[in-house]
């Protein structure tokens, strides 16, 4: 999976041909060594400012560190950055190691997980993978936390509302409608969420389209696309894509693009970052 330039939208697929599966192996503090675990699918590996990567990681039988079985234990602190992850197959149980605190996560749970933060993971056999968003900076917000925020993708919260925003060009405009679930992180700005559009929803056309024009103004998105279809254009380049449920997707800030939800319903989970502390 190449890199993405900056003024490029880019595509994942849901399933990284398996020469792009590669052991993961970093530092681990919480071990005072190396460790290789699993193995990652690498899609963005940088955005337009700070230290901005995603993919997939997966766990099974033959994968480095992993049982026969397919199962196996991960001492993970998030070293790398602030970890957004959502579970496509498998499930396992994760132990903050300060608190004790104990989750089970499985298909559709989303972690947000703090920078530093000690877990232990027991992944349970035979399969298990994630999409996963990590996000670093230098420029800390000092929030410290001690735990997980654990959400699945199929809640739905009192929380949503309609997607008031500004473009540049097109001036204020109402587009689906969504629910942020980690408002801040460690360094920098870091938002994410759920959003959605559809019939009935802000926005949308009667049969359920939704065309927003768009330059993230925010930060650089990263997406996993949950439900439903999508046709981008990068209004910059002529570039046309389109997308599938299980996608992932690159679309770098202050690029213009024009996206366009297909009827009658698309959702999707969304990490958007930026170098910059929020005003």
């Amino acid at each position: 999976m190449t890199n993405v330039a900056e003024d490029r939208v880019y595509k994942g697929s849901a399933n990284p041909a398996e020469n792009e599966w590669v052991p993961f192996e970093w530092t681990e503090p919480a071990l005072g060594r190396s460790d290789a675990q699993g193995e990652i699918a690498l899609f963005r590996p940088e955005g337009t400012s700070g230290n901005l990567s995603a993919g997939f990681w997966r766990y099974h039988a033959g994968a480095p560190g992993a049982n026969t079985d397919g199962s196996g234990t991960v001492v993970w602190s998030s070293p790398l950055g602030d970890e957004s992850a959502v579970v496509l197959e498998g499930s396992a149980a994760i132990t903050v190691t300060s608190t004790g605190m104990q989750y089970e996560v499985g298909p559709g749970s989303i972690i947000y997980e703090p920078k530093g933060l000690e877990q232990r993971w027991e992944i349970k056999g035979p399969y298990f993978k994630k999409a996963w968003f990590i996000w670093d900076s230098d420029k800390p917000t000092g929030t410290k936390s001690d735990d997980l925020i654990i959400a699945n993708v199929n809640d739905n919260p009192a929380e949503w509302t309609p997607y008031d925003f500004t473009e540049p060009l097109e001036g204020d405009l109402t587009k689906g409608e969504l629910v942020i679930l980690r408002p801040e992180g460690s360094n920098g700005t870091l938002l994410s969420g759920l959003w959605r559009s559809g019939k009935g929803i802000a926005g949308s056309e009667a049969d359920g389209t939704l065309v927003t024009p768009y330059t993230g103004t925010l930060g650089d998105e990263t997406i996993l696309l949950l439900e439903g279809e999508v046709h981008v254009r990068n209004d910059e380049t002529g570039e046309e894509f389109d997308f599938r449920a299980g996608d992932l997707i690159a679309l770098p800030s202050g690029v213009h693009v024009t996206w366009t939800s297909k009827g009658p319903f698309v959702k999707k989970f969304w990490v958007i970052t930026k170098d910059e502390l929020p005003s």
